[in-house]
């Protein structure tokens, strides 16, 4: 029975990949593999026993630091590699663990394969990629712009790149009340999921849309899930007279209850993002049969899953108007809600069912254990200093300093603790990445449907 193990943050009980990890490891487990979850902890804000209380079924191996300096992170990755013995280990979002690896290869111990699970397009990551290509056995990203970023900015070699989308259950259940009812939908009512934040989701193009449903006569009705430091903006802008009684914000509602909570008895998703991989609200709400419309979001080019006009609406990012003519196309539509329907449907049992995800997962790790063995890698960039012992004693003898004489890391952020890349970019640098990455996702049509499976064609940008 082949081993991996998942080193993966313990800050987000509630995101996406906690629910993620919920479906994948049972299901790695079932089809043979022995699946292991560590949880990254600290002095604060990863806390493993809280991750495991809101997903008791999960298991974990803690991966614990109080230093939280690069080598304690190190040591604390290392130990756990030991502790579990795996064939393969898969960093979510935790760098540190290549750092771990290439501690162990340089001393010629025996190491597992690594891989980066790459769940962003974003810059950072896309550079932790280039840092450590010669350390990765393998990236599998959930999202074949991810994975063309991967090759073709980082330079990994296209047979390490491997592909794994996310998949969400495509079971029946009840169809969500109202939709393809009514012509036309009076109210439409109007579901917005996810964090609310205006960088990544652009939250702050609601009130204008909401505004252009008014002057369109389209009578509206807005419940908002999530949470996030947009949400007193929202709230302050959205509390409009007119509007009493039409905007309700449900907060956090965890994955298990979106269906009945939030879905049932709605006709449209709404999402605004700039980027996604995803996202998992999307997949859900199409294999519950709710019509989605949605900005064409940087991530949804290459990935050829989202149809405008075929299984959702699409807009320009940015582009509330078109996000208004679209909601109004459907609620006038009764022909096109049906057919958005079904074709929704079809997509998720296709390509982003739970089974899919775990069969993708499967191919892949069995692949990267296929995969020759890298040349010993040459040694990483040092990890700044932590503070004046890294300095005077070099960073192991003052990490065995810190041990000893039990000194706690107290950071305000959890990426303090546990940093989710080593990359940093600044403002030009950030502004050429995105340049690439739309440049790169805009190669293929909208239009055109992807392959059910593999990897994306490496080509000439």
């Amino acid at each position: 029975m082949p081993k991996v193990l998942f080193v993966a943050p313990s800050s987000y009980t509630l995101s996406g990949l906690a629910v993620w990890l919920d479906y994948l490891l049972p299901g790695l487990r079932s089809r043979g593999w022995d699946a292991c979850l560590g949880l990254v902890s600290g002095p604060v804000h990863n806390r493993a026993q809280d991750y495991l209380a809101s997903h008791p079924g999960t298991g974990g191996v803690p991966v614990h630091t109080d230093t939280c300096t690069p080598e304690g992170r190190r040591r604390a990755v290392t130990r756990a590699i030991r502790e579990t013995a795996p064939d393969i280990v898969v960093a979510v979002n935790i760098p540190d663990t290549y750092r771990a690896i290439v501690c162990l290869r340089q001393k010629r111990r025996r190491t597992p394969r690594v891989v980066m699970s790459l769940h962003g397009i974003q810059g950072d990551l896309i550079r932790d990629v280039e840092e450590y290509r010669e350390v990765l056995d393998a990236v599998v990203a959930t999202n074949r712009l991810a994975a063309a970023l991967a090759r073709e900015v980082a330079g990994m070699p296209a047979g390490r790149v491997l592909y794994a989308p996310y998949g969400v259950s495509s079971q029946p259940q009840a169809a969500c009340a109202g939709v393809g009812t009514g012509l036309p939908l009076q109210p439409l009512r109007i579901v917005h999921s996810g964090r609310l934040e205006q960088d990544q989701k652009r939250v702050r193009d609601l009130p204008a849309i909401l505004k252009g449903l008014d002057a369109e006569g389209i009578a509206w009705r807005l419940r908002i899930a999530g949470t996030g430091p947009e949400e007193g903006w929202l709230r302050q802008h959205l509390d409009v007279p007119a509007w009493v009684g039409r905007v309700e914000f449900l907060g956090h509602v965890p994955s298990e209850r979106m269906a009945a909570a939030v879905y049932a008895g709605a006709d449209v998703l709404l999402i605004t993002p700039v980027w996604e991989t995803g996202p998992l609200v999307v997949w859900e709400a199409l294999a519950l049969g709710l019509p989605v419309v949605s900005s064409a979001y940087v991530g949804s080019g290459l990935e050829a899953a989202l149809r405008d006009g075929i299984n959702c609406l699409l807009f320009e990012v940015g582009d509330t108007e078109g996000a208004v003519a679209a909601l109004a196309r459907l609620a006038r539509n009764r022909a096109l809600r049906e057919a958005l329907q079904s074709n929704g449907r079809q997509l998720v049992r296709e390509r982003y069912s739970v089974g899919a995800s775990v069969a993708a997962w499967d191919q892949a790790l069995h692949a990267v254990i296929g995969l020759p063995e890298l040349a010993a890698p040459p040694a990483v960039p040092p990890a700044s200093p932590s503070g004046r012992l890294d300095r005077w004693l070099g960073p192991w003898l003052a990490e065995t300093l810190r041990v000893l004489t039990r000194r706690r890391w107290l950071d305000a952020e959890a990426g303090g603790e546990w940093p989710h890349s080593h990359s940093g970019l600044n403002r030009q640098e950030d502004g050429a990445f995105w340049r690439t990455a739309s440049r790169l996702d805009r190669r293929d049509s909208l239009a055109q449907p992807g392959p059910a499976a593999g990897r994306v064609p490496a080509r000439s940008v």
